[in-house]
């Protein structure tokens, strides 16, 4: 009895140590907020030609549908039977905006929440429109807005820097009230924080596992062709020639059938350890990046890489972006040395405005 006690209050301990002490994957939370700001801005510019008739004053031909599986309050901005015109416009803009801002890290917070339910509206007013890529921005981006999303790489981070900078010694002169009242805002933030990167990973987790165990259950995942089929309906298939040339080869085809099963059945169990870790991220990776090129879903590829991010070490993008620094570093000086060797003399040379015969 006292050893399941002491064995309870050891897990205890570290739980409470996990959800309270700092807040974790702040660097894999900014990628994650670059990535899905990212997406949603592309999908904003890659349908404004067509945004009117889908979502629009112009797409009243799904009004019957929509009738009968409106969201309601307060998800009615883009409701095709109240908006038209340049109402609509100044809709579809702002969610735009809201995800530039969230790209890049402007009032982060605020942008996601704007970005969330601009989004959301949006997929509410044509439901023939929507499919699971939608339903994974809003969940993902949903649990996002209760994470510290502009910690590192954003212009959150850096006009907090400077503020520090200049404020230090008004922030020594504050009431003991106000530095109280600060500690236990920063705990409830903590907890939401990491309590939010938890809720992300067992969705992922579920979302993978479900996935696999659906496919496992099939004849043409088990027999290693079921990547060939989707790669030959019009609808899934952006680019013809690039899915040929994937299918073209069994092997290849039997690879990444059972590939894609695999590291979506075992994806909990490889995080266990650093290079299996490595492994099931790298598979991840592969797996959307493939999902998106092949089969024409980048948004829905974005979302789940966004929401991988958070399994990445902080060290991991530490040297990363160590290495990007260094790599334009070096060529910033390549570019400044070749322009000096074209348009610039010599050290102490002399030049036509010191010569003394122009002088």
């Amino acid at each position: 009895m006292d050893v399941a006690r002491a064995s309870w209050a050891r897990l205890a301990g570290r739980l409470e140590w996990w959800f309270l002490d700092g807040r974790k994957a702040l660097y894999g939370v900014a990628a994650a907020r670059i990535v899905t700001g990212l997406g949603i801005l592309l999908f904003v510019l890659a349908n404004a030609s067509t945004a009117s008739y889908t979502w629009g004053g112009a797409s009243g031909w799904s009004e019957p549908l929509n009738r009968s599986s409106t969201w309601g309050f307060p998800f009615v901005i883009f409701d095709a039977a109240q908006v038209g015109g340049p109402a609509f416009w100044i809709g579809y803009v702002a969610l735009g905006l809201s995800a530039l801002a969230l790209l890049l890290g402007w009032h982060a917070r605020v942008a996601a929440i704007a970005t969330l339910w601009l989004y959301a509206s949006l997929a509410a007013s044509n439901v023939l429109a929507v499919d699971q890529t939608d339903n994974a921005v809003r969940l993902f981006l949903f649990y996002f807005c209760f994470t510290d999303l502009s910690r590192v790489w954003s212009l959150d981070a850096r006009r907090r820097s400077r503020q520090e900078a200049r404020g230090r010694a008004a922030v020594a002169s504050r009431p003991r009230w106000v530095a109280r009242a600060r500690e236990e805002a920063g705990w409830v933030s903590t907890l939401l924080h990491n309590g939010a990167l938890v809720a992300v990973a067992g969705q992922l987790f579920v979302v993978y596992v479900v996935a696999g165990l659906s496919k496992v259950q099939g004849e043409l995942w088990r027999d290693g062709t079921a990547i060939y089929y989707p790669l030959h309906v019009d609808r899934f298939a952006p680019w013809p020639a690039l899915s040929g040339l994937l299918t073209a080869s069994g092997v290849l085809v039997a690879f990444a059938t059972w590939f894609a099963v695999a590291v979506q059945l075992f994806f909990p169990f490889l995080l266990l350890r650093r290079w299996t870790r490595v492994v099931g991220l790298l598979g991840v990776t592969g797996m959307h990046i493939g999902i998106g090129l092949f089969m024409g879903l980048p948004l829905f590829s974005l979302a789940m890489l966004a929401a991988d991010m958070i399994f990445i070490r902080t060290v991991t993008f530490q040297r990363a972006a160590v290495f990007v620094a260094e790599r334009a570093r070096t060529a910033r000086a390549r570019i400044s040395r070749s322009r000096g060797g074209i348009g610039e003399l010599p050290e102490g040379a002399p030049s036509d405005r010191t010569s003394p015969a122009v002088t």
